[in-house]
């Protein structure tokens, strides 16, 4: 019996179509669903350092006590996240996180006052960078006392080869958003990249 070819040639165009379309709805379901707003790096990122925004990190003495227990707040938090591990070196860390703690102000000429430490936040930490590789607002809200409280800042940068501030990825900034232990700014921040990339790489200890 012989076989219409143009019969044959129909049966053949719509085997190759069926696979097509199976090809396609095996690439859609294995494809890793891509969400916007926070730049890649976030995701791909191990390793992170963190400093004021003079870029002082906690190896400089001058740094004072609130700004140095903001930085010590904010270097357990992440760790304890479990997404990045804390960079010894500026130079070797893939996010830069930047950070202002706000002061109460009373006269624009009198020297900022410092908010008293949380009493639930730890105070007996020793600093983890290398000292050897130390770093290169608005009012927000009133006391009773009628002095302004500045707002802290948090803000997230990639490193040029030069070693200076490249690409501001991340910025909010809240009155008291770096309070110990809430450190809302730093939650905020955790919760976009958790919603980005819930299944983030095992971080290994922190770089010797």
């Amino acid at each position: 019996m012989r076989v219409d070819p143009h019969r044959r040639r129909g049966n053949m165009e719509r085997k190759s179509v069926v696979f097509l379309m199976f090809l396609v709805v095996a690439g859609i379901a294995s494809a890793k669903p891509k969400h916007h707003g926070l730049p890649e790096i976030f995701e791909t990122a191990k390793t992170f350092h963190v400093e004021t925004f003079d870029a002082r990190d906690i190896t400089d003495i001058s740094v004072d006590r609130q700004t140095r227990n903001a930085i010590l707040d904010v270097q357990d938090a992440i760790q304890d996240w479990g997404r990045y591990s804390l960079s010894r070196s500026r130079h070797e860390a893939d996010l830069i996180f930047v950070l202002y703690k706000g002061r109460l102000r009373g006269n624009p000429n009198e020297a900022p006052l410092t908010i008293p430490r949380s009493s639930n936040s730890p105070t007996n930490r020793s600093p983890i960078q290398n000292p050897a590789d130390a770093s290169e607002g608005s009012n927000g809200g009133s006391s009773p006392d009628g002095l302004d409280l500045e707002k802290d800042e948090l803000k997230v940068y990639t490193l040029d080869p030069n070693g200076k501030l490249k690409e501001l990825l991340w910025h909010n900034e809240s009155v008291r958003g770096l309070d110990a232990p809430n450190l809302m700014l730093l939650k905020e921040l955790e919760q976009e990249i958790d919603k980005n990339d819930p299944h983030p790489p095992a971080t290994s200890q922190s770089n010797p």
